[in-house]
């Protein structure tokens, strides 16, 4: 099914082509062809006597010019929506993100950056963003932004490297990168809450990093779902009073964890499919979290 964003970029794309079939390029006909302008179809050009004294004997749509537009206007309105429908619907383990481009917020970021004399470092931060200085090189992970129209997706903004702008009041997800292991102590070079949800999964974690992700003050959601952490690293994620979601799917926690989960007193859903807690654990944790948090076991 389309999501909200490729329904209204399809009528945007559909909008156009009937522009196009109802305001068509015309042509003049006969022993001289001259292209003209465009012109509406209930009003067509009329041949002018002019016209006739150059060897024009009809004035017709130039079907040439008319189906490269159709064809530029179709490949255009499929590209539209097939980049909405890349969108990372993430509000935790039920959404993923796939699209790589940066959005204009970035654009926006980057030029504002450039009008502000950065050099090595930013010498003045434009007051509707927040500068997070982070070195070059590898990136970090990738920086997504909360959709503007869809709270429950997540857009792409940028790669987490160098000097990266943030516009404030947004809500933005850090997705660590997977194909290596990574500095997670740069986390804490993000502003005080920005960070609202980070996807660590699969990503090449160990207990140590479970240290540093418990220094992201005001984190909402975090997944570390496929990583190889332990019970030690629950134990080091308690000082995230703030938690609503955590996802530890696949993990090496054991019934050893189950204290510390119940001691995030702000969980509203826990997911630990792929562990090896017992039944009895399960039950323990059943009895003793809220009943309104959505537990998954």
């Amino acid at each position: 099914m389309l999501k909200e964003s490729q329904i209204k970029n399809l009528w945007l794309g559909l909008t156009v082509l009937t522009m196009i079939g109802i305001y068509p390029p015309w042509k003049e006909y006969g022993a001289v062809e001259s292209p003209l302008g465009f012109a509406s179809i209930f009003s067509p050009p009329s041949l002018s006597r002019e016209a006739m004294s150059r060897g024009v004997t009809r004035v017709d749509i130039d079907f040439s010019r008319l189906s490269v537009e159709l064809f530029l206007g179709l490949a255009t309105a499929a590209v539209l929506v097939v980049s909405a429908g890349s969108k990372d619907a993430r509000g935790g383990r039920e959404t993923k993100s796939f699209a790589s481009s940066p959005t204009s917020l970035n654009a926006n970021a980057a030029s504002g950056a450039a009008s502000a004399g950065f050099s090595e470092k930013a010498k003045s931060v434009p007051a509707n963003m927040v500068l997070v200085d982070l070195p070059e090189g590898e990136s970090l992970g990738e920086i997504l932004v909360e959709s503007a129209d869809d709270p429950d997706y997540w857009e792409p903004l940028c790669q987490a490297k160098g000097q990266v702008l943030l516009p404030r009041g947004r809500k933005f997800q850090l997705e660590l990168a997977k194909d290596r292991r990574v500095d997670t102590g740069l986390l804490k070079r993000f502003p005080t809450g920005y960070l609202f949800s980070i996807d660590g999964s699969d990503a090449k974690l160990t207990d140590d990093d479970a240290e540093k992700l418990a220094m992201v003050q005001g984190l909402k959601e975090l997944d570390l779902s496929g990583t190889p952490i332990s019970s030690k690293a629950v134990e080091k994620l308690r000082s995230l009073k703030s938690l609503e979601k955590l996802w530890l799917d696949n993990t090496l926690i054991d019934d050893a964890s189950v204290p510390f989960l119940i001691s995030l007193g702000e969980l509203k859903k826990l997911s630990l499919q792929g562990t090896s807690l017992n039944d009895l654990s399960k039950e323990s944790l059943k009895k003793d979290l809220p009943t309104e948090i959505e537990l998954v076991v």
